[in-house]
């Protein structure tokens, strides 16, 4: 079994959260797990997510070039598209973010 620290390293995550399902296997485990992740403040299945704002941001070619390349690696590896806009939300939420908890 993987240790906190490689799940959230794998993950790409800013925090672990125990979960208590006492069954997350069974037929009815995702729905399970989801209610659970609902309840989490925050989780955007909690249906009051954190309000975003939408700006825009002027960089360098080279930078936004840096960021095309994160974002077409990371689509690879997702199975959804990303944008260069999303790697740098993604970058600065995570450099601003509060200290993660144990």
């Amino acid at each position: 079994m993987l240790s906190d620290d490689e799940i959230k390293q794998a993950l790409h995550a800013r925090r672990i959260i125990p979960l208590s399902v006492g069954n997350p296997h069974g037929p009815l485990g995702l729905e399970h797990l989801a209610a659970v992740v609902a309840q989490i403040p925050g989780s955007p299945l909690s249906g009051s997510p954190q309000p975003r704002v939408r700006r825009s941001l002027e960089l360098s070619a080279d930078t936004w070039a840096k960021l095309d390349r994160l974002a077409a690696t990371a689509a690879k590896k997702a199975s959804r598209p990303v944008s260069a806009s999303d790697v740098a939300a993604a970058i600065l939420e995570q450099a601003l973010a509060p200290p993660s908890l144990p």
